[in-house]
């Protein structure tokens, strides 16, 4: 008798669970996983304290100068992309166990992926703005504060993307954060501060193209030049909301094989 009630529970449970839209189980979700972040608070300071350190830093490397050169964009860009992967790599890996029993219940992948956006984008933006404060109150740094902003969340979003796509690979969170590196260096490597761009083959032509670091770059460079081309700036701004939506979509495919675990 028990047991026929239990499964009737688990029947009702499931309706209620399949008939929310994805959009409001991103809600719960997004209400679910800002209560875990803030239920670790030393965590949570970590990840955002090493925004204005990163900060005080670059304002020490570049106090002689006083002003903004093209190192310091590319720097900033790879701080944010950092800021991403960092906070994101481990933050499926962690749940595996837990979204695959979810997912009897009728979890929405796309929600929950989602959701990790919407929380960890949020901190994103903090860490952000921290960084630009920093180094504002010391250097000046060309053009409009929002557009840097902008410009900054963009790389950070796509690197939260690429944390959460190797996350949703990961079977281990040390692999995870073991492969971070493999992730950051490539957005050195590819680009114009290793050779200069005309030494560059179509490969890395073409790979510098995938590198969210190019584009929070470019839009700095453009901000920066004396000919400032709005076009360029909204078409790099635009490649970085691109490349976030892909990276989002590539995770949630990466856990749709996932078997569910009883």
């Amino acid at each position: 008798m028990s047991s026929a009630i239990e499964k009737g529970g688990h029947r009702s449970l499931l309706r209620r669970m399949a008939a929310k839209l994805p959009v409001r189980q991103t809600r719960i979700l997004s209400s679910r996983y800002s209560a875990c972040m803030l239920g670790d608070l030393g965590t949570l300071a970590l990840l955002v304290l090493q925004a204005p350190l990163i900060g005080w830093m670059c304002t020490l490397v570049w106090s002689s100068v006083e002003h903004d050169t093209p190192s310091l964009h590319f720097i900033m860009g790879l701080s944010a992309v950092w800021f991403g992967c960092i906070s994101a790599c481990r933050e499926i890996v962690k749940e595996r166990a837990i979204v695959e029993r979810e997912r009897f219940f009728g979890l929405s992948l796309g929600g929950y992926v989602a959701s990790k956006f919407v929380v960890l984008g949020a901190i994103a933006l903090v860490q952000v703005l921290l960084l630009q404060t920093v180094i504002e109150s010391q250097l000046g740094v060309t053009g409009p504060f929002w557009v840097q902003t902008f410009a900054l969340w963009g790389a950070a979003l796509c690197g939260v993307g690429l944390g959460l796509w190797v996350s949703a690979l990961s079977m281990r969170q040390e692999r995870a954060v073991g492969a971070v590196p493999l992730l950051i260096l490539p957005q050195v490597l590819f680009s114009s501060f290793v050779i200069p761009k005309s030494a560059f083959s179509t490969t890395v032509e073409v790979v510098e193209k995938f590198m969210p670091t190019h584009w929070s770059y470019e839009v700095f460079e453009q901000l920066a030049s004396i000919e400032t081309s709005g076009f360029a700036i909204l078409g790099a701004l635009g490649v970085l909301v691109t490349m976030t939506f892909a990276l989002g979509l590539v995770s949630y495919l990466s856990l749709i094989p996932r078997r569910e675990v009883t």
